[in-house]
């Protein structure tokens, strides 16, 4: 069978390519932060080459991500596809290019969607900085379900590898990995060892389901108006409950009402698994 590994990136390739380096080195010094310097080094080709021989030399020991990924598919002859979810950074694009020439270079394919990129959460200032972040997770989140569920429908095993990466990131890739019913596996640092996860998610159940399906059945996107308000009522508590856990999604009003109604690709993904379920 195919295997599609979808990987959270963090920078442990440059924390520890900083620490190989001697204490006067000027990269052993820089903070992770300094999105200046890490632009201008992502522009030079020379530094990237040092990187990615750093690590091809020890890949397991240098890449946290690598680590994990080649432990996991070690003995498999099955075809195996890489994408890889990085944040809006220098600093992590660099890691992304690296890995994702090592994939190459190795032999594997690399997955490059054309919709959404591998990259979310772009760092924002002001009064929009909270609410840009909240959105950035909930479309990472979205979008990852929707892959995984593309994928499997094409006759792949899915697996997501949260190993890396900024904590809000791995949550929401291991929240991915539940919802859309693949395996979740990861590192883990004490054991040195691979740790496979149990699903964790919650089961709509009753009424959540017949709302669901409602909702899965109509070929417009959100539902308004009178059909919307008789939904409302049938199902008040319901689409509260699916809304909190992301299954539905309605929008508010100027009155801070909700008005219209939609089900997500969570949704979908969970409502098609419990119907394969009892057939």
């Amino acid at each position: 069978m195919r295997e599609f590994h979808i990987i959270n990136v963090g920078v442990s390739i440059i924390t520890n390519y900083q620490r190989s380096l001697p204490d006067g080195d000027e990269i052993k010094k820089k903070q992770l932060s300094e999105n200046e310097f890490w632009t201008t080094k992502l522009n030079q080709p020379e530094f990237l080459n040092k990187i990615y021989n750093f690590v091809k030399e020890k890949p397991k020991e240098r890449s946290a991500e690598l680590n994990s990924f080649l432990r996991k598919i070690e003995g498999s002859s099955n075809q195996t596809e890489v994408y890889f979810v990085g944040t809006k950074t220098p600093i992590n694009e660099i890691c992304v290019r690296t890995l994702e020439r090592f994939v190459k270079e190795s032999g594997l394919t690399l997955y490059t969607p054309k919709e959404v990129p591998g990259y979310f959460m772009e760092t924002t200032y002001g009064e929009n900085r909270v609410k840009s972040f909240v959105n950035g997770i909930s479309d990472m989140l979205d979008h990852l379900v929707k892959i995984a569920e593309t994928k499997k429908n094409e006759g792949y095993k899915v697996y997501f590898n949260p190993t890396g990466g900024f904590k809000a990131h791995v949550v929401a890739m291991a929240l991915a990995g539940f919802m859309s019913g693949c395996e979740v596996y990861y590192i883990h640092e004490e054991f040195n060892d691979l740790i496979t996860f149990p699903p964790l998610f919650y089961i709509p159940k009753g009424m959540e389901i017949e709302l669901l399906k409602k909702l899965m059945e109509k070929k417009e996107k959100y539902i308004t108006g009178a059909e919307f308000n008789q939904l409302l009522i049938e199902f008040g508590e319901e689409m509260d409950r699916l809304n909190h856990y992301g299954l539905v999604e309605y929008e508010l009003d100027d009155s801070n009402r909700p008005f219209r109604l939609r089900i997500t690709n969570r949704g979908k993904v969970i409502l098609r698994q419990l119907i394969e379920e009892k057939c």
